[in-house]
């Protein structure tokens, strides 16, 4: 006796229900996948918040110094002064590669590792992936990566004597020099394209004109990074917002027209709601 199998009809009906359950699935589970990475990325932003309590403590209330690029092989990014605070030896020296000590955290769930797509002359980042920088140690020594996700507000920061003499004195005003100098809503740290940012009242105005939200800069440009410092945050990484770190260690996701409406500096004239494509 013959044993029946499959015909081709039901063999056609199996492959339909699976086809629409898939579809029915993926977006859900896309979603929960990007709904963990934005918890992660939260989480790690958290302990950059809680190491700069600590550093603020441990110098009179002030904020990191964000060094001369002569100095951004051996100590000068800010990420190599919070090192210390994550336990990292390596950092504790003003040294390290963040893509292999603790500071790996540096870099958001969401992005991948940078890549050579835009044929950037500048490493920068994107939506969905990472910026990058090399430094050499000392003359003649080692080459160390650099590669991250997280943006510095730029105005949250000490200055030296010297570079606050260089400086115009309207400029000066905009720092947060002390850490309770900035509002309890004051951006620390934030998702974006490159290690630092120094977002303008101007630089809200003119969105429409530089605004790539999957980029960070100007569509299309083989130097995409615009004049516009603000681009370097308005990016979709996170859906159609970001995580930002605010004074106090307190993490939120806002929409990226929401961006605006915290003071990035003293003189921030903040805006309810930005027009973005």
């Amino acid at each position: 006796m013959k044993s029946k199998g499959f015909t081709l009809i039901e063999l056609l009906v199996v492959i339909a229900v699976i086809a629409l359950l898939m579809a029915i699935l993926m977006p859900a589970l896309q979603r929960a996948r990007s709904q963990a990475q934005t918890v992660a990325c939260s989480a790690q932003l958290r302990q950059f918040g809680l190491a700069w309590n600590l550093y603020a403590e441990d110098n009179d209330g002030y904020n990191i110094e964000y060094a001369p690029s002569s100095q951004w092989g051996s100590g000068g990014f800010w990420f190599y002064q919070l090192g210390p605070y994550f336990g990292d030896r390596e950092f504790a020296q003003g040294r390290g590669d963040t893509q292999t000590g603790v500071l790996k955290i540096l870099r958001c769930p969401a992005t991948r590792a940078w890549s050579n797509r835009y044929n950037d002359s500048i490493r920068y980042g994107a939506h969905d992936m990472a910026w990058q920088w090399s430094s050499q140690v000392g003359t003649g020594g080692r080459q160390e990566l650099h590669e991250g996700s997280y943006t510095l507000n730029g105005w949250m920061q000490n200055l030296s004597d010297e570079r606050k003499a260089s400086y115009a004195a309207n400029r000066v005003a905009n720092y947060y020099f002390k850490y309770d100098d900035a509002p309890g809503e004051g951006p620390l740290i934030c998702d974006g394209g490159w290690v630092d940012a120094w977002p303008d009242s101007q630089h809200a105005a003119e969105t429409d004109r530089f605004t790539d939200l999957r980029g960070a800069g100007i569509p299309g440009a083989p130097y995409r990074m615009s004049p516009n410092q603000l681009t370097r945050v308005l990016l979709e990484r996170h859906g159609r917002g970001i995580n930002i770190l605010f004074k106090g260690a307190h993490v939120r996701r806002i929409p990226l027209e929401k961006v605006c409406q915290h003071k990035w500096h003293r003189t921030f004239v903040t805006v309810a709601e930005l027009d973005l494509p």
